[in-house]
């Protein structure tokens, strides 16, 4: 790929869809671990899933020049979230081939608030952030859970043995 941010967000979009096959094959299918949070306050990682994608479109799309879309699904279900991400990656991935323009201005909300930055601040200060955040909020669920991940379900760079802790046991 010739743009740095597409590359990230499919790769991380990708990541994310393995993420969610782990959770599904550790609950066995039983998707009522999809309304499962953090705390009451937070949103549930479905909806965790769904912001990740959403931040996504909101930021390639506008660099691209085209209209945001979303692929979100009524439904929540395993089976729809990772479609969503597919379908998600897919686009992203295809405006690899239009102009991108990283001088646009974009304008967003961040919670209630209105912004709008130009598209390389977009990224750096608010779309990776909020993004990678998202994105660790959908780990944490899922080890909060007792999903047995490692870093490597994050990042796709780490390994690590089976057993292993950075606590020093193995147990």
């Amino acid at each position: 790929m010739k743009n740095k941010h597409i590359e990230i967000f499919v790769q991380y979009l990708r990541l994310l869809s393995n993420l969610l096959e782990k959770i599904e094959e550790h609950f066995g299918g039983d998707e009522s671990i999809l309304h499962g949070r953090l705390s009451p306050d937070m949103f549930p990682l479905y909806v965790q899933v769904e912001i990740v994608a959403s931040f996504a479109l909101r930021s390639c799309s506008p660099i691209a020049g085209v209209e945001v879309n979303s692929y979100s699904r009524e439904v929540k279900s395993f089976a729809n979230l990772r479609a969503q991400l597919e379908d998600t990656l897919n686009y992203v991935a295809s405006l690899d081939e239009k102009e991108n323009n990283l001088e646009v201005e974009i304008e967003d909300i961040a919670g209630p608030a209105p912004i709008s930055m130009k598209a390389e601040d977009f990224l750096v200060r608010f779309a990776y952030p909020n993004f990678y955040f998202h994105f660790g909020m959908v780990y944490a669920i899922a080890r909060f859970r007792g999903v047995p991940l490692t870093k490597g379900a994050f990042d796709g760079l780490h390994q690590y043995p089976p057993g292993f802790s950075l606590e020093g046991s193995n147990t």
